[in-house]
Parts: C-alpha cells; structure tokens; sequence
C-alpha cells in the first residue's frame, strides 16, 4: 500500500551516551520507514530501527509532549519531539531534497514547470540576493502577485531570510493600498506586472511621484519611509527604481551558500512567518500573523484532511494571497510532495479544459468555482470525458448540496472534502468528507480536527451554550493566530486571555460534537426578535426546481427591525415569479423565514476570495426597496 504522505515527520533526537550529549534529526514516512538522517552519527546501529518503530506505533505525538525511551543496558536516554519545532526554509529544503526530480509546479498561464529541485535553486539564489541588498530576519516583505511561479519562489525566498510575506490583494485600490503598505511596515515589495490594466507599480508612483526618477540602490519614499526595495519580475522601462527579478536570480546563483546556511539558523520556528490580509468585505481588512511552526501543522493537517499523496495533481482556483490559496494550496501541496497546477489570472476561464490536459485529481476553491466548472462541463461538446479528479475541496462559504450531486454524478468525483475555517484560526477548523452527495456538510455538519477545541456562546451573555443550541462560535488550537498585526485593541477583542477565539459565525454542536454552520454573526437576520439564519433560507430556496442559487439579506424595517430579502438566480432554461417562488415557501419554512421580496439576478457580486459579496447585496436590497441601510 502506498503511503499517504511522503515523510511526514522529522524528529529531533537528543540523548547522552557516556556521558557525552548529541543531537540529531531523522525523518520517517507515514509508514514509520525512516529516509533520512541528519547531524552527527549516532553511534549506535540499533538506534535507527528502534525509532522508526517507535514512530510507526506513536505517528501523532503533540509538538508540546515528549517521550522517552531507556535501554538501560546501553546506557542510552532518548526524548524525541514532533517535527513542528522547524523553520519554513527547512521545511521547504526537505521535500527538495528528498524528491528532487518531481514536478512541484505547472504554471498553466506561463507555461512553466519546475521541479522540487528547481523551485529550491531559485527559492536559494533569491534569498541570497535578498540578504546581499540588506533583508533583515523580521522585515516585512510585501507580495503583489497573482497565481504564478515567481509567487512561490518569491515566498520561498523570503521564509528562507527570515523576513515576513505580507500578503497583499491584488484587487486593492490606491487608498487601500497604500494604507496597508503603511500600516504593516514594508521594508521591501515584490509586484508582478500586468496583471491589472493598470500596474502595481504606476499606482506607486501615484503615491510617491518621487520614485519615478531613483535608482533601485537609493529608493526614499516619503508616505512609506520604511520601503527600501522594490523588485518586479517583467522588464520595464518605466522601473528606474525597481530591481529585476531575473537578475536578482542571475546574481544569487553564483553567491556563497553558506551566507543562506548561517541566516537560516538564526530563524526561529516561532518567529513571525506571514500577514495573511481578512477580505475585509466586512470592514477594514485586518493583517492575521502566523508563524513558522503554525503554517507547517497547519500544512499537515490539510494533506492528512485532503489524504494528499505525493502522486496527486493538486489545481488550486483560489488566489495565494488568501489562506485557502497560500496554506491550504501551495504549502500542503508542497507537505505532501506533489504537483500543484495554477492558471495565473485566467480566474476560471478554460477551467475544465486546464483540469483534463493536466490530468489534476485534486481541485480546491470556493463554490463560484464549481458553478463554474459544471456550467463548462454542461456547454463542452466532450462533456466531462477525460476527468480524473477523486476529490474536490469546498472552502470560503456554504455551496448547494445540488452543486455536490453535480459533480459526483456529472462529472464523476469520487469524495468532496467541505472545511470550515477562518484565516485567524490557521485556517482549519473543522471538515467533512463526503462520498455521496447526502453526507455533505449541510447536512450532516463537521468534525472538528485534531487538537481544535469547540464551543458555542450567547452572543448577548457571552456565557457558553449546550449542545442543539446556536451562538457565536469560538475556536482555540494551535493555529490561533498570534496577533492582528499593530492592532493591540482588535486582538483583545479577537482572542480573550484563555486563548479562545470569537469567530463571528453563528452555529451550534450536535451531541455528536459536530459543528453546524449557520451564517456570520453580522448577517444574522433579527425579525421580531427572533434569529434567522440566512443559511437556512438559502439552501430552503435552492430545494425548488427552478433556483441555481440564492442569496438572503436582512433589510431594516421600522416595526419587525429586518425582513428577509432574497437574491436568486434560476437555472438555464426555466422561469418563476417571484409571487410564485413566495407562495411555493408557504407551510415548507416558518413564515417569519419567508422571503418578503425576491430579486432574480443573473450573477451575484464576488469579493477577490470568490465569496458571495453580502455587503454589497444589503446595500443593492435598500436601494430597490426605497430603504436606508442605517434605518
């Protein structure tokens, strides 16, 4: 049998031997086999095969527990920890090293591959580059890229310094921009050309004019004093300030590797790794920072959710400056040691064709993806012929249950993983597996992973709640995120001293212990005091033959304080009325949960992460009902 993930644990061993004390590393395979062993010999034959039984017989040994084991009569004490004591870059130089040769990339939109081997020569040669122009351990290294190879690389690189990735939305505009390029530090900014009408860069020079006539060695900026370097990866005449990134690779290439060995030990498993950008569709977006040790368990546990092997064909849809995209993508493609396909800014254009040429068994996005994947499959004239995808990974927000019995009936997926999670828990909370379209999470919840704590609270009492009953749901792992970056105030409200995170969800646990998603707290529909969920209502709607999908607001009402208003959009080819779609609600659903108005749309608005844009649907809801968003 095939193991499930490609060494997957690397354990450090310390012992005294006569007195004398070592330290080594080892590396086991899921199957306890060890494959690798670094540091200084050992100097006892038996000791090896010892620890790799051990480690077949104890696999999940919590990174805060230790055990030990005696041979007394070799005199030998051993206490072994879990691998989560490991810096990215060493984590990132492990798998290369033990599958050089294997595809780690195929960048559809550029038509370029690298292998493990490959994505850590030029992941090396620019962290050498980057230390030579003066990247400290703790910069703050700003990312503005869309899906593409020199996205991993970049951040490869930049784990390797010990500098911090801070995740930037491609789709921010120059105010929000330019407060986030502030408001998180940057020393340095990493800007793929072209990939907006107008460029990264033009917008910089908007906002400082002065960099339009410096040279990369002496850039002063007056908005952001911090910003020393920028690099872009397309030649530009127009960049006099900016360094190239071919050349950055050229240059490193030849540099001594030991300058990167030493930086690399400096770097603590602990230290802060990335500033993963909330989509702010609620707000201001808020920077969650994560380290080191947190993104690699994280990694984990999603290959081990996903039973990723090192033979998948992993097709990410979802943007790398997002958690789905940047952890639960690129960094547990990488854990598991197997391919992972992008097609840049081509958003899900020719997705079913880019699934079949690339043969991908794996396929993770939001629902919009998969309304758009089967919509493809509907029109192409081969259908679904030539898919071999076994999984599908469904995140970002709930997706129809008639989505999930599309593709496994028309498209032939053979299990649909639903995860609930949030990028201040690390992401992951909790997930269910499902092999027939009716053992989906909308209806039968989700199991919390290992070592995530669950409970449920009242949102006006903050005391915690039974099981069957709903409230905020609050999240405490080990995933829980450090800080929101520079925002001492937002985190005391974020994460109370127990280290309990408020989530801002409303759900409820089964007796089971599964958890049941309801809705975001803000978008919880209040009428007449009682509690609508607006989940609820849209997964009631899409029930009806006609409806594709559904979307429900509150709207302010004087005397009920909201009623529910609901957006829907029909599937091809059949036609209702909204006085019809109400009257087929009636004695199926409470009459409070009825909508009271019903607008027909062709598409809903998307947020940058592909989620349903509620904001923007309040607002659209108002405006057709002649009411104010503050009434």
């Amino acid at each position: 049998m095939r193991s499930v993930i490609d060494a997957v644990r690397r354990i450090r061993v310390s012992f005294q031997e006569n007195g004398t004390g070592r330290e080594s590393w080892l590396l086991f395979d899921s199957q306890g086999t060890l494959v690798k062993s670094e540091g200084e010999a050992l100097g006892r034959s038996g000791l090896m095969e010892a620890l790799a039984a051990r480690a077949k017989a104890c696999p999940k040994i919590s990174g805060k527990e230790q055990w030990e084991i005696q041979w007394e009569e070799k005199e030998l004490s051993l206490s072994v920890c879990r691998y989560i004591h490991m810096t990215l870059g060493e984590f990132f130089n492990i798998r290369a090293d033990l599958s050089p040769e294997r595809e780690a990339l195929a960048d559809c939109g550029q038509g370029r591959r690298l292998t493990y081997g490959e994505l850590k020569e030029e992941s090396d040669a620019l962290a050498l580059s980057l230390i030579r122009l003066g990247v400290q351990r703790g910069d703050k290294i700003a990312v503005i890229m869309d899906n593409c190879w020199e996205n991993v690389v970049t951040k490869e690189a930049i784990e390797k310094t010990g500098g911090v990735i801070v995740n930037l939305n491609i789709h921010e505009k120059d105010e929000m921009l330019a407060r986030l390029l502030e408001e998180t530090d940057v020393k340095a900014v990493f800007i793929r050309q072209g990939i907006k009408a107008r460029g990264h860069l033009e917008m910089l020079y908007g906002m400082c004019p002065e960099l339009r006539k410096q040279k990369p060695d002496t850039v002063c900026c007056r908005k952001f004093p911090r910003l020393k370097l920028i690099i872009v990866t397309e030649p530009d005449p127009s960049a006099g300030c900016a360094y190239q990134f071919q050349r950055l690779l050229e240059a490193g290439r030849s540099m001594d590797r030991e300058i990167l060995k030493k930086r690399m030990k400096e770097i603590s498993p602990f230290d802060d790794a990335t500033i993963i950008h909330t989509s702010g569709t609620t707000g201001k977006p808020k920077g969650v920072v994560l380290c080191h040790a947190q993104l690699i368990e994280s990694a984990w546990s999603h290959v081990e959710k996903m039973e990723l092997t090192c033979e998948d064909r992993f097709y990410m849809s979802s943007p790398m400056f997002h958690s789905l995209g940047c952890i639960g993508s690129v960094m547990s493609s990488i854990a598991a040691g197997n391919t992972l396909v992008f097609a840049g800014g081509k958003g899900c254009e020719g997705l079913l064709d880019t699934l079949q040429e690339e043969q991908c068994t794996v396929l993770s996005g939001v629902p919009t993806v998969y309304f758009r994947l089967l919509e493809q499959a509907e029109r192409s004239p081969e259908g679904a012929g030539g898919l071999r995808l076994r999984l599908c990974v469904s995140a970002g927000a709930p997706c129809p249950s008639s989505v999930y019995t599309g593709l496994m009936e028309r498209l032939g997926v053979k299990k649909i993983l639903t995860m609930y999670g949030m990028t201040e828990a690390g992401p992951g909370i909790s997930s269910s597996m499902a092999e027939t379209p009716d053992q989906t999470a909308v209806l039968s919840g989700c199991e919390p992973w290992p070592g995530v704590e669950i409970k449920i609270r009242d949102l006006e009492t903050g005391r915690d709640l039974p099981a069957g009953t709903a409230g905020e749901i609050c999240v405490r792992s080990f995933g829980v995120m450090k800080e929101y970056y520079n925002s001492p105030e937002e985190t005391r409200r974020a994460v109370d001293s127990q280290g309990w995170l408020f989530t801002g969800d409303v759900g409820y646990l089964s007796e089971e212990g599964k958890i049941f998603f309801l809705g975001r707290c803000k978008d919880l529909i209040i009428h007449g005091g009682e509690n609508i969920s607006p989940n609820e209502v849209e997964e009631f709607l899409r029930r009806h033959e006609a409806v594709e999908d559904a979307a429900v607001v509150g709207i302010p009402d004087l005397q009920y304080g909201e009623n529910v208003f609901a957006f829907v959009r029909l599937k091809p080819g059949h036609e209702i009325g909204q006085e019809e779609l109400i009257r087929w609600c009636r004695g199926k659903i409470a009459t409070i949960k009825i909508p009271q108005m019903i607008e027909f749309v062709d598409a809903f608005p998307v947020s940058a992460s592909g989620k349903i844009d509620k904001r923007e649907l309040r607002k659209r809801a108002c405006a057709l009902c002649g009411t104010s968003e503050k009434a």
